[in-house]
């Protein structure tokens, strides 16, 4: 008698529920045949359960479709918030039956409402996000996870008494996919709290996702669900994202919030593994792959300062762009990517020459820098899966983790032949073979970046080149040589100068400016230093040397004229983050001038020079008198600077009475 009560409850409230549902759907146009399939009392209670599974999949695919319309600039999510407002309906129609048949021992009507109930808030959660009500979205995601959470814990009681061998049950895929589902929203999840700035929340959120991939999931139960005229699928197919392999994207965003919680060895580790399933199961263009491949080479590079990871990803993306059809390296999108990958190269290889330079001078300094990243890394038995990591060791050795990373599946052989070295440099030799190869990827760069129509990054290219042989002359023995190479860049960034307006790149033109003043001084030193090192006179060589200084004083002029710079006003105030910056222009126009006077005393317009360097230390003088605040910061070279013009008067006495003497006799 009590068993026969419980089942004719069951079945009355179902049936109750199904009138309901079915009288909501009368007159309402969006919800497909509901007008055929109405309810008797004699109705077969899995017929009822149909009947209501498929209204409440009609009613969230019409609101999903309402929320795909586009909406007017004045009301952007005016078709959002109505699709928000009938699944709201929805969710309490459910969740009323949720709670009818609470007490039910028919594990497939409680399977049933809950799966229809977690895509109903797995879609109200989408929804709020995209109309930026992201305390609601918050909400939802959190009912959603619990009730998956709920109903994986009932699949016991389902799979008891099954026979192994047996073909899967639709429910039982449907537990599958609520595993899907779970690691779906945990992902989902997280992403809203980075947004929301909780960071270590989103980054507990993807650790839980990870570990349950681990204990109670695997590939085969990711999959999408078998036939799509089911119920399972024509629910799955609302919230469900078209993957492979869900677990990928866990990995990609547990990289990202690695890299946003600081622990950036850790990022590179997991957002390298990322791409190595993506080439491995082709599941990505390839342009698209390279693409990321090239950006993650160049955060490696920053981050870890690791050139052996970098080049392994450039030379697997150079490897990947190189294999491309004949039709696909005629798109546009190829020709920038194979531009960007160009330019990550020249990014290495002056990065490599840098680093040499400074390791040579450390050394010679006996000073050395700390590394950028930690020494050792410990990882949980969840971490070692999912990186694949073979031994199980306490502590790994951070430096050999990251350069094993690789990509087994791609031969890199041929490509490697052409490429550049990335062991610190110790010889001009060495150093030439990392510049050709930059210079080669400069070139094919420069082909897609023109100034006309990619101004930014053509300026920042030709600066990187530049900047090349700076670090090139730095290994250079031979003076001449060397006076070669500056030269070259003098060419460079004057020819730069001239495709640009002082107007629209202002910064450009005061840091180019800049350079030109000091790569001047530095041919000058260098002829300097060449004279004297074949006993040379300076006298006859006078107007050619001065010349190179004249250069360099003109450079800082025209820097100084960018900012409207007026000699004889020195209670005019520089621009507010430019002032320190152009006092010390100032200084160096003054000393330069004082140079000429004093190391060129014969040269024919040496009083005139004086005369000008004494009006700039005046004006660097005066500015910080007027400015009492910024004269503490310069204290020392105010103080070395105070007795500069008059020296610079004795000076100019004593190339008078030298000229006088010379007439006399």
């Amino acid at each position: 008698m009590e068993n026969g009560s419980e089942g004719t409850a069951k079945e009355t409230t179902l049936r109750e529920t199904t009138s309901k549902v079915n009288s909501k759907a009368e007159g309402n146009e969006f919800v497909e045949g509901h007008s055929n399939c109405p309810v008797t009392v004699e109705a077969n209670l899995v017929l009822d359960l149909q009947k209501c599974v498929n209204c409440w999949s009609n009613r969230l695919q019409h609101s999903t479709k309402l929320v795909g319309k586009k909406s007017s600039s004045r009301e952007p999510y005016k078709f959002i918030y109505q699709g928000i407002e009938d699944t709201k309906l929805l969710r309490k129609e459910i969740q009323d039956c949720f709670t009818s048949s609470a007490n039910s021992n028919d594990a497939t009507i409680c399977f049933w409402i809950k799966f229809t109930l977690i895509h109903v808030y797995s879609s109200l959660a989408k929804w709020n996000e995209a109309c930026d009500q992201l305390a609601n979205a918050d909400e939802e995601h959190k009912l959603c996870i619990n009730l998956i959470e709920q109903l994986l814990e009932s699949e016991d009681s389902l799979s008891k008494d099954r026979n192994p061998e047996a073909e899967l049950t639709e429910i039982e895929y449907g537990f599958n996919r609520c595993r899907y589902m779970l690691i779906y929203e945990l992902t989902r999840y997280a992403v809203l709290c980075s947004e929301r700035d909780n960071q270590m929340m989103a980054l507990d959120l993807l650790k839980r996702a990870e570990e349950f991939y681990h204990t109670k999931c695997g590939k085969d139960h990711l999959d999408i669900a078998n036939n799509s005229w089911t119920l399972l699928s024509k629910l799955d197919s609302l919230n469900s994202e078209k993957s492979a392999d869900m677990f990928l994207y866990v990995l990609f965003y547990l990289g990202q919030a690695y890299r946003i919680t600081g622990d950036k060895e850790k990022a590179a580790l997991y957002l390298h593994m990322v791409l190595r399933k993506q080439l491995e199961n082709g599941s990505i263009s390839i342009i698209t792959w390279s693409t990321d491949t090239v950006k993650m080479a160049m955060a490696v590079l920053v981050n870890v300062q690791s050139f052996d990871a970098c080049k392994t990803l450039l030379l697997a993306a150079t490897t990947v762009l190189n294999n491309a059809s004949a039709e696909e390296k005629l798109a546009d999108e190829f020709k920038q990517a194979w531009a960007d990958l160009g330019r990550s190269w020249l990014k290495l290889g002056l990065e490599v020459l840098e680093m040499s330079c400074d390791r040579l001078k450390d050394l010679e300094d006996q000073s050395r820098k700390p590394p950028k990243f930690l020494d050792t890394l410990k990882f949980t038995s969840f971490e070692r899966l999912s990186l694949e990591l073979k031994l199980e060791d306490e502590e790994y050795d951070t430096l050999l983790l990251i350069r094993s990373l690789n990509f087994p599946s791609l031969d890199v052989d041929e490509i490697l032949k052409n490429e550049m070295p990335v062991r610190y440099v110790r010889d001009f030799d060495e150093a030439r073979a990392v510049f050709l190869p930059l210079q080669k990827w400069f070139r094919i760069s420069k082909e897609y970046y023109v100034i006309d129509e990619y101004a930014g990054d053509y300026i920042e290219l030709v600066s990187d080149y530049s900047t090349s042989f700076k670090y090139l002359v730095f290994f250079e023995f031979d003076i001449q040589r060397q006076i070669k190479m500056q030269t070259r860049r003098i060419n460079i960034l004057e020819e730069l100068l001239k495709l640009l307006s002082p107007v629209a790149y202002h910064d450009v033109f005061h840091s180019t400016l800049k350079d030109l003043a000091e790569i001047y001084e530095s041919v000058y030193k260098l002829k300097v230093e060449k004279a004297r090192e074949r006993g040379e006179s300076l006298r006859p060589k006078d107007n050619k040397l001065v010349k190179l200084l004249v250069a360099a004083i003109g450079a800082h002029r025209r820097n100084l004229e960018i900012f409207h710079f007026n000699l004889n006003d020195a209670e005019k105030d520089f621009p507010e983050g430019y002032e320190k910056v152009l006092l010390g222009t100032v200084l160096s126009v003054g000393r330069i001038l004082g140079t000429i006077s004093h190391d060129h005393p014969m040269h024919p317009d040496a009083v005139k020079f004086a005369e000008d360097g004494k009006s700039y230390y005046k004006y660097f003088l005066k500015y910080l008198d007027h400015h009492l605040a910024l004269k503490s910061d310069f204290k020392v070279l105010y103080d070395g600077t105070v007795d500069l013009p008059e020296l610079l008067d004795a000076q100019i006495d004593r190339i008078k009475h030298t000229l006088r003497v010379m007439t006399i006799e």
